[in-house]
């Protein structure tokens, strides 16, 4: 029977997965000898609370390192519920955009309330760009955090960033952070086990839902996707979903690719930017959730960055 709500995977030895409920987002922690490395930190302090009494279950090794594999808000808004005084660990662009998000001024522990902020960083800067004030797809997005736990939220940004490629040395096994280039957003890092075949890539895969494009680069995305599948790994963790393996990391490949090559066909057949929301479907992903909510921006967005080039 499968299990309900948020829940903790042991993925090998100490490499452990928190799953979100109904596809909602995923976080990770890994056991070293001095304490957990955590892999983001949820999407509100509740869940936050959940993911770390989860990891207190098993160890009462303390909180070592939290590690973000990118700014959104639904992987970093429990920041706080693990930080503390420990370092924050993320790529140098992810503190960039919590600047730009939050002013550039943010420090640890400023809370926020406002819709615009919130939407922003859970959505990306040019949200308002791509959706039209007064358009009614607002109302999808106001209730996606309207919930209590959204109210107000706590900004904890990185501590320490790096640029390519930052490796913990641990008695038995690497833990590689690498960036690899735009993609879901600009500052998406895979954090990858080589000795235990594990990978966590964020927002980078979706499986069992309809992905956001929003900030992302479609392009780069997919190229990122391709290194990714030529990893040696057994097991890959999304930022949303079951964990899977490359097969289902390729798939989603291919439906980015779809994606992109129906807007580019829209493109080159001469359609507006409207025509090509209008027209351009996928068929074989329109019943994943989130598609009719997203499916409009997502075009949108691609089409933008495909005529620009």
């Amino acid at each position: 029977m499968a299990e309900q709500g948020s829940h903790l995977v042991e993925l090998a030895g100490g490499v452990h997965a928190f799953v979100g409920e109904g596809g909602d987002s995923n976080a990770g922690a890994i056991e070293t000898p001095e304490g957990f490395l955590v892999i983001d930190a949820q999407q509100h302090i509740p869940l936050a609370k959940s993911f770390r009494a989860a990891l207190e279950k098993i160890s009462s090794k303390p909180f070592f390192w939290l590690i973000l594999t990118h700014y959104h808000l639904d992987h970093t808004a429990g920041n706080s519920v693990f930080a503390g005084d420990i370092p924050v660990l993320a790529h140098q662009i992810t503190l960039e955009k919590f600047r730009e998000v939050l002013g550039p001024d943010v420090g640890r522990g400023d809370s926020f309330s406002e819709f615009e902020k919130k939407v922003t960083f859970l959505f990306g800067p040019n949200i308002k760009g791509l959706i039209p004030p007064g358009d009614p797809a607002w109302e999808w997005f106001r209730g996606r955090i309207e919930e209590p736990e959204y109210d107000t939220l706590v900004a904890v940004p990185p501590t320490h960033t790096f640029a390519d490629r930052f490796v913990f040395h641990l008695d038995r096994r690497s833990v590689v952070l690498e960036y690899l280039g735009p993609a879901h957003c600009d500052g998406d890092i895979i954090v990858h086990l080589p000795e235990d075949g594990i990978v966590f890539v964020g927002d980078m895969l979706f499986v069992g839902r309809f992905p956001w494009l929003g900030d992302g680069d479609i392009n780069g995305w997919i190229s990122v996707l391709d290194r990714v599948s030529g990893l040696d790994v057994e097991q890959v963790v999304p930022g949303h979903g079951n964990p899977v393996t490359l097969k289902e990391l390729r798939e989603f490949r291919e439906l980015l690719a779809a994606l992109r090559d129906g807007v580019a066909g829209a493109i080159e057949g001469g359609m507006s930017e409207d025509e090509a929301v209008d027209r351009v479907n996928l068929p074989d992903y329109e019943t994943l959730p989130r598609y009719r909510e997203w499916m409009p921006w997502n075009v949108r967005n691609a089409y933008r960055q495909l005529s620009a080039r």
